[in-house]
């Protein structure tokens, strides 16, 4: 079976200038036919995103299933990390990790793809603190571990495949774009292209392709990729 994944770093909804994109992402999310997306940065009621519901905009636009785990509470609003699937959502959690600074967690969803199989899809956004980072990759692999099906890890990582929270995730799931050697950038850090944004998955699923996709609806560029089920 094949599913095309989506990690996105949505910016609150916002460009680098400000300008709310919800309707060109969810246009993004439409065109490139994605069957299931990890969303961080998504505002719910705040007044910075004109009290939207960043994730039920999207997934009622899209006519998908969504969830949603708030990480910092606002007033009446949230931020964190969601989910958009085609497919129906089972199971949920939002799981809070180690923080020096912002409040940070990981988001699961138990999916189920058809009668036969089903997948835990988690995404995250890690902080901005290398040993935070390492914590925090360490308290995802005790997550993971407890999982009974395959597992895809999608998110923010705020750090290159040279860091050490990546190492560590890495050394039990595989870098959807290192193992078939694919060179992309998802963020500009100053006069650099770096690569902080991921799919990663375990053993079972196989990479057909992976890419960034050029947009300037976020600071980031959504990563694509075609995955095969082989369980």
């Amino acid at each position: 079976m094949l599913i095309k994944v989506m990690t996105y770093n949505i910016h609150g909804g916002k460009d680098i200038e400000g300008n709310l994109t919800l309707y060109g992402i969810s246009n993004l999310i439409k065109e490139i036919g994605v069957d299931i997306v990890g969303l961080q940065e998504v505002d719910v009621f705040l007044k910075r995103s004109y009290f939207l519901n960043e994730i039920k905009y999207l997934a009622n636009r899209l006519k998908m299933h969504y969830a949603f785990g708030p990480n910092l509470r606002m007033g009446f609003g949230s931020f964190g990390n969601g989910i958009l699937s085609k497919y129906p959502i089972v199971k949920k959690k939002n799981h809070h990790i180690y923080s020096i600074g912002e409040r940070r967690g990981i988001l699961a969803t138990l999916i189920e793809l058809n009668q036969n199989k089903k997948i835990w899809f988690l995404t995250t956004h890690l902080g901005l603190n290398g040993k935070e980072r390492l914590v925090q990759s360490q308290e995802i692999l005790e997550i993971i571990k407890r999982l009974e099906y395959p597992v895809i890890v999608t998110g923010d990582f705020n750090e290159t495949p040279e860091g050490k929270a990546h190492s560590a995730i890495s050394s039990v799931l595989i870098d959807a774009a290192s193992s078939k050697n694919y060179v992309y950038h998802t963020y500009v850090d100053g006069d650099e292209n770096v690569r902080i944004d991921y799919i990663m998955h375990s053993k079972g699923i196989c990479v057909e392709s992976i890419k960034a996709i050029e947009s300037n609806l976020s600071d980031h560029l959504p990563v694509v990729a075609s995955l095969r089920c082989n369980f």
